[in-house]
């Protein structure tokens, strides 16, 4: 169907075209111009069909004068006013013994434009393999090119434009064709998807998770002794100036080590602490107590001793580091063996733990994980990965910041990865709705991206810088973007699309909550039961986060409830006895108690 003309701005890149202002064509709609192009190998020109993609449209009215009073004007003519419809229409090629190529000559000034038919955009785009969506404009699939993945993937949108939506699909898809994926997940929103991953069929699962209250199927742990004591102090939360506790924290590690070396057991946080408390009882008992892990002679002991007899404080603090961290439960005696966090799908969830300890989990994994590729591809000894392995890193603003504002530790692995990862079958996803707070270094290695509605300039800006020159032109609409819409950039294409996501299969848990169900008034029954137990009306906080979490099971015994919840908590509760209980937060009013009331009332009710 003919809609239009070229009119200006005629290049071998695109023009500018004047439609059919009674026949509506929409951004990002397929174009057709007839032209006559000499292509690779040929000597002579040929018809050619030169396929395009709209991405600016305005109308205007034509030639309307503007030294005079537009209202007056348009009030006294407006069932006369003739307008026009302007097209920018953006050139992707020509198609030529089955491959695409770029025009060298412009189309014609009067030529033409037609609606591309949908067996030219499919041969224009080709099959791809993981489909995580369709044209926008058209209701036709598009499936990105696996191979495209070698050179890692940006997502960047707006909190609530679909970002977690599309990793899930791309998770999905990776899945399907066997891929190995593992997600850094500092909110635990991932963990759903774990939890469903088995409606996709024979796929294995499992959650890693950093604090005992989260969900999780295995608790990651990191042996203390592999660790370097500047580190380990970091992690302890030690100030970067204490330098008589960081030096107190050194001498213990080493100690420690000396005794493992001579056949003691590997020793945990605690028993660094225990080598600390040993120095403030004295030489002659912090000597008593090495000799029986077998170390006999070291000045280390003697530092340590003097240390212990002079600055009590100090040693004393460093001893209170380390049994803080143990209780984290994280950093232990021994590391978690690697294949006992390697499935098809693992989820890694970082929450409950604070910036400092997810930075170092995120990359104690990630060094693993490429070492453990490097070994295999290289054929060392040691721990191996045989297969490639998608490292989806949400939230990569918290891991990989620009140099200049701050760093972390897991800068370190996330841009070595980048830089290195697809010649050891290590690739990246990183995902963000901050770009200008993500590292340019790493961005700039991100070549497939992924973009979608970005209101922030800042942002805006950052994108831009890290697109391909091709590619501007899409991106200038990106606030005006769907949700669930996305411009795709980069190997996995073929060519730039603007897509709309597909429906997902699993599930996920970074959907906003609804307020009018956290505050519905059915809640009325749990107000007057909390006003019975605590003496006073549930805090709005309590209701609201309690939408957050679910309960997992709830056992009835004689009057007492007892409900285990998403996170972990556990709570007794009796209507009749006239108390609830909360394993995590004490006997305190808090969340865990409303959600497992409410839990409670629902099946009182059905019953």
């Amino acid at each position: 169907m003919k809609i239009g003309y070229v009119i200006a701005g005629a290049t071998p890149t695109e023009f500018l075209a004047t439609l059919d202002p009674e026949k509506p064509v929409r951004l990002y709609e397929y174009v057709a111009v007839d032209s006559v192009e000499i292509p690779p190998d040929e000597e002579e020109a040929v018809q050619v069909r030169l396929l395009g993609q709209i991405v600016k449209v305005i109308r205007d009215p034509y030639q309307l004068k503007r030294d005079l009073p537009l209202y007056n004007v348009v009030e006294g003519i407006s069932h006369d006013l003739l307008e026009v419809q302007i097209a920018k229409v953006k050139i992707l090629g020509y198609l030529w013994n089955g491959e695409i190529h770029m025009p060298k000559l412009p189309p014609r000034i009067g030529a033409p434009v037609y609606l591309a038919s949908d067996k030219e955009i499919a041969e224009l785009y080709g099959s791809g393999d993981l489909c995580v969506g369709r044209l926008s404009a058209r209701p036709l699939d598009l499936c990105l090119d696996i191979e495209g993945m070698k050179r890692h993937m940006a997502v960047i949108a707006a909190t609530g434009s679909g970002k977690t939506w599309f990793s899930v699909v791309l998770i999905e898809e990776l899945l399907k064709k066997g891929a190995s994926v593992v997600v850094l997940d500092p909110h635990g929103e991932y963990v759903a998807v774990r939890d469903t991953a088995s409606k996709l069929g024979g796929v294995s699962a499992l959650t890693v998770k950093v604090s005992r209250h989260h969900a999780g199927d295995v608790m990651y742990k990191i042996g203390v002794l592999d660790m370097d004591p500047d580190a380990l102090a970091d992690a302890a939360g030690v100030p970067p100036k204490a330098s008589k506790i960081r030096y107190s924290i050194y001498l213990a590690h080493a100690l420690a080590r000396l005794a493992y070396k001579a056949g003691a057991k590997r020793l945990g946080p605690r028993g660094l602490a225990a080598i600390l408390a040993s120095a403030l009882r004295g030489e002659q008992h912090l000597r008593k107590t090495l000799k029986g892990w077998g170390v006999d002679e070291d000045e280390r002991i003697g530092e340590l001793a003097e240390l212990a007899k002079r600055d009590k404080h100090s040693i004393f603090s460093a001893a209170a580091y380390l049994r803080r961290l143990a209780r984290l439960g994280v950093f232990s005696a021994k590391t978690t063996p690697l294949s006992k966090i390697t499935a098809d799908l693992t989820v890694v969830n970082l929450a409950g733990v604070g910036d400092e300890i997810q930075d170092y989990v995120a990359w104690h994994i990630l060094s693993r994980i490429f070492k453990a590729r490097v070994r295999h591809v290289r054929g060392l000894p040691g721990v191996k990965l045989e297969r490639p392995v998608v490292v989806v890193l949400e939230e990569a603003h918290r891991f990989a910041p620009p140099k200049s504002a701050r760093r972390t530790r897991a800068y370190e692995a996330v841009s070595r990865i980048a830089a290195e990862g697809r010649k050891f079958g290590v690739y990246l996803v990183v995902i963000t709705q901050r770009p200008s707070r993500v590292d340019p270094d790493v961005m700039s290695q991100m070549q497939s991206q992924i973009i979608m509605r970005i209101v922030n300039p800042k942002d805006q800006e950052a994108v831009r810088d890290s697109s391909e020159q091709l590619a501007q032109d899409y991106l200038e609409n990106l606030p005006g973007l769907d949700r669930g819409e996305a411009v795709v950039l980069g190997p996995v294409v073929r060519l730039p699309a603007v897509i709309r996501l597909r429906d997902r299969v699993l599930e996920y848990g970074g959907a906003d909550i609804s307020l009018a169900d956290a505050w519905r008034k059915a809640d009325a029954d749990i107000a007057t039961i909390w006003m019975r137990l605590f003496k006073a009306p549930p805090p709005p906080s309590a209701v609201l986060a309690s939408s957050s979490i679910s309960a997992k099971s709830i056992e009835p015994n004689g009057g007492v409830w007892r409900v285990l919840l998403s996170d972990g908590a556990e709570v007794e509760v009796s209507i009749e006895g006239g108390y609830a209980r909360c394993s995590k937060c004490g006997s305190s009013g808090c969340h865990h108690v409303y959600r497992a009331l409410s839990e409670v009332v629902k099946i009182k009710k059905i019953a």
